[in-house]
């Protein structure tokens, strides 16, 4: 960089990132917390609403995005958030112990009538910790400046004086606004594909939920219908497959939760299976869900396997053994070998990620 001119573009964004990454976050750590199932609902559905909580087992998802925005009619907004708001209260006040999903509640965007009031009420909820719902879902996020007007807008619901809201770090740069609530972006036009790494590295984002709909209809794609899909392919979303892996890559590359999109014919299980495991193979942490007829299929799916798990205790095992076999070898080269396969420290570390994983689903279910 100190051969490089200091007005390059280059150089500039180089500078800008680091800048940037000086802003942080004090949101719960939710790395470890499975993400395998995220089921739509909308606010308006008392029905759908009040059978959250008599779902158990592996038909219990392991996040609810409570829907303000495409699931609820023009006509049904304010009632969709009076409804939310009595189901909490219903809750609080319930015999039994309600179930302990992650809930995320979808606001309209920013320019709808429904903005203002969907972001005061969404925003009580997650600073207020009488409800389960930990986050805010943002619709068609295209870049960090939409980013930073909804995170600007938070903060100064949340404060008296949002006077100190744009702050300068150290080299006196202008760090990104820092929402007081954690925010989900949802990816779902082609700006936000090509913007998806400046989307994830701002603070204020914990994940990214990908709106294949949307995105499908942005991209022009053909509609899938039962005559045109061949269902002996691994995958009917070649047209989507570049958007996919360049979601996974941005969410990767700032250590941040990436959500598969929708599969919506939520009676055709073969298809949903065939696309859970794509998404899975993919590196995604879990899958938005239509139905709760989804939600056994996708835990199972996107939960580490039986042999998986088998083998990431194998492989540590067999590191451990290596390493302390080789404790005090000065021609140890830092490899062990397991059924012919080499092995180092990265692949010990994605076992003992995926035994954690293994272990947190465990405890919740």
């Amino acid at each position: 960089l100190r051969f490089a001119k200091r007005s390059s573009p280059c150089v500039s964004r180089i500078h800008n990132s680091i800048h940037r990454s000086y802003a942080t976050n004090n949101y719960p750590d939710v790395s470890s917390h499975p993400f395998r199932s995220m089921l739509y609902v909308p606010a308006s559905n008392t029905r759908a609403l009040e059978k959250l909580d008599k779902l158990s087992g592996s038909m219990k998802p392991d996040a609810v995005m409570f829907d303000l925005e495409d699931g609820v009619g023009p006509n049904n907004k304010e009632e969709a958030r009076t409804n939310l708001l009595q189901f909490f209260q219903n809750r609080k006040t319930a015999s039994s112990s309600p179930n302990d999903y992650f809930g995320i509640v979808r606001i309209n965007r920013v320019g709808t009538p429904w903005f203002e009031d969907d972001a005061l009420m969404a925003l009580k909820m997650v600073m207020g910790k009488e409800t389960n719902v930990s986050g805010v879902a943002l619709p068609k996020i295209e870049g960090r400046k939409d980013v930073d007007l909804i995170s600007h807008h938070f903060l100064s619901l949340s404060k008296d004086d949002a006077s100190f809201i744009s702050t300068e770090n150290e080299n006196g740069q202008v760090s990104p606004v820092v929402s007081p609530v954690p925010l989900w972006a949802m990816v779902e036009t082609p700006r936000a594909i090509l913007a998806a790494s400046e989307i994830a590295c701002h603070p204020s984002v914990q994940g990214l939920i990908i709106g294949t709909n949307d995105l499908s209809k942005e991209l022009r794609l053909v509609p899938p219908t039962a005559s045109a899909i061949d269902f002996s392919s691994k995958t009917t979303r070649e047209g989507l497959s570049t958007s996919l892996q360049l979601t996974v890559l941005a969410a990767r590359a700032h250590d941040k939760i990436v959500i598969d999109g929708v599969y919506n014919n939520f009676r055709d299980e073969e298809g949903f299976r065939r696309e859970c495991v794509q998404g899975k193979h993919l590196g995604m942490n879990g899958k938005t869900l239509i139905h709760p007829n989804q939600i056994s299929a996708t835990n199972e799916i996107l939960a580490p396997s039986a042999e998986e798990i088998e083998y990431a205790r194998r492989v540590v095992a067999c590191w451990e053994d290596t390493t302390t076999a080789n404790s005090e070898s000065v021609s140890f080269t830092g490899v062990a070998v397991l059924d012919g396969m080499m092995i180092e420290q990265l692949h010990v570390d994605s076992a003992k990620r995926l035994l954690e994983q293994a272990a947190k689903i465990d405890s919740m279910e």
